[in-house]
């Protein structure tokens, strides 16, 4: 709740204006401890834009998941030239185990996948069940679909007193189809009294209804299609299969096995269609594909993996589904393994087409009847660009921390309280805070050391190693460049050319020992230095300055230590955020104290008042005695 003052009532004085110069004194130390509080949050965010930047470095080029570009892997230099002499026969691609060689290869045979390619034709044929009893269909409708185009035909009287019904019906409903989509397209057939229609053309689909189809002896269970529908229940187009799908219990769910894997289709038969079949098989663990061809009306089931020990078993449902589908009964072929000649080494074989040897990973299309050659080189162009990449973000990395290094700080320029800020504009207010963070990090001794331990890594001698990078062309430039690397293409490219596997081991060799075993053992750190490549000792210096985890002693990487890291347990718990907290504390502190000071002074100002209120009263009473006194007299 607010404090309400009235003040100077009986001094005349401007009490609070008095009190707040007063107080002006009074905050100068409280103002001089939240610059320095302010400070310190400015010299956290500079540490922490240097462990962004030393982060964002390891991320893009010492990255194990990223293996186009992780330079502590030989992944960072297999940029390959592959040519294969016949495509079509045979492709080719190649890792960082690859050597500079041309390979012969020749395809005997290909890998297959196990397969039961399923019986054809397993759509019922379209046919009544009963006989044609009532040959006066006048008036009555058949609308036939074929291939998605409808037309209706319109039945007639074929009544015959020769008994020559039948035949009349036969030849006139050939007719109708005729006509309506032209000759040579179906077949009516008539036997034993009952009508059968059959399209002639293959891959043809055709449906039947209207109410002229009773009168043709076709009963509500009769197959009206030769196609097979996917997207009606089960039980619905049990009829459609020559093998009728024998459900007793239309509400009992579709199960069945397949290599030893039960599929369970999670609907009954009145739910499920075969749509939902294909569906459950080929997301299942079976480790098989089933496939439809709607041209034959059959059913594929293929292993989805390849060579001789692919293979295909199953136990049919209580239904008899997989042999309405065609499978139980369909040919089975056995897988079988590729076959090829590679360098001369003949017999050969792979459970697939696409295998990887010596880093070239090969894919088998067609058998050749002579060797293919594959010719893989190292392309040169491309690792020089990645090594380029890499030295630019280096230069960047160095150029930044130097840059801190190096500002000047103007101890003039400290943070502006909220009063300052008052007296000035947004722009000058941003121009003045510019000035202020500049300098902050001016000869730090954690980043003098970082760009140190850098610049030294980079020229001390790799056990094992006999080339150093002055060797491939990358050198330091003048001392006032301040360690920045320079490439000779010319000689970065001689080097790639005529010593390639040194050059990768000038980068990318390991030591035996892990940087989390040189992390606590100084011997093992001294070793792990001395035999790692360039890359990896890069990692080691970036991993000890923005380390998340902890070693032995429970300390994180010492920038993280210093000042933390956003998103990171250690954004709240560094070495600066504790000395901010304390601040904070102090702060408050002298702002309780400020404001016992200014009630202070409050109280004694109205101490004041009281008394000269008190005269006031005292003078008043004199004035009216004396007034008194001279008027009586």
């Amino acid at each position: 709740m607010a404090v309400i003052r009235i003040t100077g009532t009986y001094s005349g004085l401007d009490t609070d204006k008095i009190i707040a110069d007063l107080m002006k004194v009074e905050r100068i130390k409280v103002d001089k401890v939240y610059k320095q509080k302010q400070l310190l949050e400015w010299k956290r965010d500079a540490y922490r834009e240097i462990s962004s930047l030393l982060m964002g470095f390891c991320d893009e080029y010492l990255n194990v998941l990223k293996t186009a570009t992780n330079f502590r892997s030989p992944s960072a230099f297999a940029k390959f030239n592959i040519q294969s002499s016949n495509s079509s026969a045979v492709t080719a691609t190649a890792n960082a185990d690859a050597a500079n060689k041309t390979h012969t290869i020749q395809v005997i045979s290909l890998a297959s996948a196990a397969k039961i390619t399923g019986s054809a034709d397993i759509v019922a044929d379209v046919k009544g069940s009963n006989v044609v009893s009532d040959f006066n269909l006048s008036g009555k409708k058949i609308a036939v679909t074929l291939d998605g185009v409808t037309k209706t035909l319109v039945l007639d009287d074929y009544s015959d007193e020769d008994g020559l019904s039948l035949e009349k019906l036969e030849t006139d409903l050939e007719q109708k189809l005729a006509d309506a989509f032209g000759t040579g397209k179906f077949d009516v057939v008539t036997e034993d009294g009952k009508v059968e229609i059959k399209v002639l053309l293959k891959g043809s689909t055709f449906s039947l209804s209207g109410d002229g189809l009773e009168g043709l002896g076709f009963t509500d269970g009769d197959n009206t299609s030769n196609g097979l529908s996917l997207t009606s229940s089960l039980y619905s187009i049990r009829n459609s299969f020559k093998n009728v799908l024998n459900i007793t219990d239309p509400d009992e769910n579709v199960t069945f096995t397949i290599n030893g894997k039960t599929i369970d289709v999670k609907k009954s038969y009145a739910q499920a269609t075969v749509k939902d079949i294909m569906n459950a098989i080929n997301s299942s663990d079976a480790g098989v594909k089933m496939t439809y061809d709607s041209l034959n009306k059959q059913f594929i089931l293929e292993s989805t993996t390849e060579g001789a020990a692919s293979n295909i078993t199953y136990t049919d449902s209580a239904s008899g589904l997989l042999e309405s589908l065609g499978i139980v009964g369909g040919t089975f072929t056995a897988g079988k393994d590729a076959e090829f000649t590679l360098d001369g080494v003949e017999g050969m074989k792979r459970s697939s087409n696409k295998f990887t040897i010596d880093g070239v990973t090969y894919t088998l299309k067609e058998v050749s009847e002579t060797p293919v050659t594959i010719s893989v080189q190292a392309d040169i162009d491309s690792v020089i660009e990645n090594i380029k990449g890499f030295v630019n973000k280096y230069n960047e990395l160095l150029d930044k921390i130097n840059g801190k290094l190096s500002e000047k700080y103007d101890r003039n320029y400290l943070p502006l309280t909220e009063d300052e800020k008052d007296a000035m504009s947004e722009k000058e207010i941003e121009k003045w805070e510019e000035k202020a963070k500049t300098g902050l990090l001016a000869g730090d001794s954690i980043l003098s050391r970082i760009v140190s331990s850098l610049r030294t890594a980079l020229y001390e001698k790799i056990d094992g190693v006999s080339i150093s990078l002055y060797d491939i062309g990358i050198t330091t430039g003048s001392y006032t460049e301040k360690g920045r690397l320079k490439i000779d293409e010319n000689k970065l490219r001689d080097a790639l050319t005529n010593n390639f596997d040194e050059v990768v081991k000038l980068f990318t060799t390991e030591s035996r020992y892990t940087y989390r075993e040189g992390l606590d053992d100084s011997a093992k750190r001294t070793e792990r230095y001395k035999q790692s490549g360039l890359a990896h000792r890069l990692y080691d210096i970036i991993q000890d300055n923005v380390r998340t985890t902890r070693d032995s002693n429970g300390k994180k990487g010492i920038l993280l230590e210093k000042a933390g890291y956003t998103n990171d347990a250690s954004e709240y718990s560094n070495y600066l955020y504790t000395q901010i907290k304390n601040k904070e504390t102090l702060i408050n502190t002298l702002e309780n104290k400020l404001l016992a000071k200014e009630n202070e002074y409050y109280r004694k100002f109205s101490a004041m008042e009281k008394i000269l209120s008190q005269m006031q009263s005292q003078l008043s009473y004199i004035s009216a005695i004396t007034g008194n006194y001279y008027s009586n007299q």
